[in-house]
């Protein structure tokens, strides 16, 4: 009989030598994310030292699991790697997702305000919630689901360090951006808390965004 497959055997390196749990995470990490992550971005998701991630990822690049393209420049200096799992294009619907929101900004009197009731009904469709639920959680769970990798700050507010639509969100954030804010209104309204002043902040961190919820987002009104 054979063996039960259980799960999948760490991938090796070119020298035929397996991953370390490390190496296998942070590969793991890329291949999720078809965006593609920048390394700081990996180094805060992962909670390690840039240095520690980059000769990981420079590793990985050589063995053929991961390949890298340079991110659209922002200024002086020589523009950042973007990492992806090799062979991995960027994500058609970051492509759609762009031109939707491009035609949504042509024909709408308020681009913003129709992107946030869009993502309000996205956000009510994300579970019913259970008895007792905490609303706050709900937020973060269904934002890590959707591929934002969600961290609970101290001061209470959400760090957003990853973007399922990145590209879409650079072109038009009045729209992508505030469909991503009505989502979390509409989470925290199935919940029934007053989703009002909420709001997130593009880019407002140096590798993502920042998201405040609701004075009070745990508990009812």
């Amino acid at each position: 009989m054979g063996k039960g497959t259980g799960a999948a055997a760490p991938r090796r390196s070119a020298g035929g030598r397996i991953h370390s749990s490390t190496r296998e995470r942070i590969l793991s990490l890329v291949e999720m994310r078809r965006e593609g992550l920048s390394l700081p971005q990996v180094a805060e998701i992962m909670g390690l030292h840039e240095n520690t991630v980059r000769s990981h990822l420079d590793a990985l690049l050589s063995d053929g699991h991961v390949q890298r393209e340079a991110a659209p420049a922002t200024g002086r200096g020589r523009p950042a790697w973007i990492w992806r799992a090799a062979g991995q294009p960027p994500s058609p619907f970051a492509a759609l997702a762009n031109v939707l929101a491009g035609q949504v900004a042509l024909l709408s009197d308020n681009p913003a305000r129709a992107g946030i009731e869009a993502g309000r009904r996205w956000g009510a469709t994300l579970g019913s919630p259970a008895a007792g639920s905490d609303a706050r959680r709900a937020v973060v769970d269904s934002l890590a689901e959707l591929g934002f990798a969600p961290r609970d700050e101290e001061d209470r507010s959400i760090s957003l360090l990853s973007c399922p639509l990145l590209s879409a969100a650079r072109e038009n954030p009045q729209v992508i951006c505030n469909v991503h804010l009505g989502i979390v209104q509409g989470i925290l309204s199935s919940h029934d808390v007053d989703p009002t002043g909420s709001r997130i902040q593009p880019f407002a961190l140096v590798h993502g965004c920042r998201l405040e919820l609701s004075p009070k987002p745990e508990g009812h009104r």
